[in-house]
């Protein structure tokens, strides 16, 4: 009787460990950003995040960096994933910056999110509509999305290249050999 109870006792302490690891590594609210540049698209996931807030350096800390060319359309789709049995209530802010100053209000929203649900939010961005009046095309420039999520900031650095450098050289026809 003793020996079994002490495998009794062994089995609900194995089940236990692997139930807290299971609870552990899967629950949760997880966000993922998609972006669409260039017809690649990006993918952020959280773990991209959970590394980042390791890095010391203030400057890189937190930011995700890409580029897209002159005159492109940028597709943003962020998708927040529930994994708890309560629901979760977001503030959700996506802005962009430039040189520490916010120019633009993308979104502003407060969304409830059901227990071990999804919500996704997709907007567009276009990369001369947030360039200074004055910028040319042969010249490149960046700006940063930032999309607040409650206390969590997660930061885009969007490097704009030049029209020259996104556009090329044209091929001509081929010739025969």
């Amino acid at each position: 009787m003793r020996k079994q109870l002490f495998l009794y006792l062994t089995l609900a302490c194995f089940f236990g460990l692997i139930a807290i690891f299971i609870a552990d590594g899967y629950l949760g609210v997880y966000d993922t950003i998609y972006l669409t540049t260039s017809e690649r698209e990006e993918e952020i996931e959280p773990d991209f995040w959970l590394r980042q807030s390791r890095i010391k350096s203030a400057e890189v800390k937190n930011a995700y960096s890409t580029s897209a060319n002159w005159d492109e359309k940028i597709f943003f789709r962020y998708e927040i994933d529930n994994r708890r049995f309560s629901g979760y209530t977001a503030d959700i802010e996506v802005a962009v910056w430039h040189s520490q100053e916010k120019i633009y209000d993308l979104v502003s929203q407060q969304r409830q999110i059901g227990a071990f649900a999804k919500y996704q939010l997709e907007w567009v961005l276009d990369t001369t509509q947030f360039l200074p009046g004055d910028a040319s095309a042969e010249q490149s420039y960046q700006f940063t999305v930032t999309i607040k999520r409650g206390q969590i900031e997660r930061n885009i650095i969007m490097y704009i290249n030049p029209a020259a450098y996104s556009s090329g050289t044209k091929a001509g026809p081929l010739l025969p050999r």
